[in-house]
């Protein structure tokens, strides 16, 4: 069987950490420790070397960052649309940090470890597979579709263009279902007796980046519901 490099989590410490992180984000309100946050996900993201991709991960998502931005301004204030988008882009941002620690193939060991049904772990593995796949037969269609001079790119002049994607996007992704769904046919997917490929137990750093998790969280939850004061 296949074994971890000792230097890392388990994908289950993973799991707690990256819950932990999320339900931070979410407890927090102030705009200064959302600045604080900030902060320290972004020194992640740098030490870490995911800032060409977090930048093109998140080119998309800023409309929808700054669409959140004008509504709270235009309901509240300006200090609360400030902290409503900084959470926005803290939580896309643990988010994208979380899924790029992590492969499908250990989600699916480590949610099977804890006992969570195989058919709900297969959900969530198959769709962080097919995602990625799904954006870039995306950009292929679109470079076809451009090189025939059907201009796709993301303007309101090119809305009318819009089928020229959505058609052959759509029959793609039946096809991808239908191969799917004969490859988990062939191998049987209704079997019982399934091993896991990786047999780790977690081990002393791994309890403690779970304890240390749910601290941090504690601590935010608790500030946040005024039990810490």
């Amino acid at each position: 069987m296949e074994k971890r490099n000792s230097a890392s989590l388990d994908a289950r410490t993973r799991l707690f950490l990256g819950g932990a992180c999320l339900g931070s984000v979410l407890a927090a309100s102030a705009l200064e420790i959302l600045g604080i946050q900030s902060a320290i996900i972004l020194l992640v993201i740098l030490t870490r070397g995911l800032t060409h991709k977090w930048v093109r991960s998140m080119r998309l998502l800023w409309p929808t960052v700054a669409m959140v931005f004008v509504v709270v301004y235009l309901s509240f204030d300006t200090g609360q649309a400030m902290a409503a988008a900084t959470k926005l882009v803290n939580l896309l941002t643990v988010s994208f940090i979380f899924f790029s620690s992590i492969t499908p193939q250990e989600m699916g060991d480590a949610l099977r470890k804890m006992h969570v049904p195989y058919r709900f772990s297969f959900i969530l593995t198959t769709a962080m597979r097919y995602v990625p796949l799904i954006g870039q037969k995306t950009r292929n269609i679109m470079d076809a579709q451009q090189s025939r001079g059907i201009d796709l790119r993301f303007r309101p002049r090119n809305i009318k263009n819009i089928m020229a994607l959505l058609v052959p996007l759509t029959v793609q992704s039946f096809m991808l279902a239908e191969q799917l769904g004969m490859a988990m046919e062939m191998r049987g997917f209704d079997r019982e007796g399934r091993t896991l490929r990786c047999a780790n137990r977690l081990q002393l750093i791994d309890y403690l980046v779970i304890l240390f998790s749910f601290a941090v969280l504690g601590l935010f939850v608790g500030g946040q519901m005024g039990w810490i004061k």
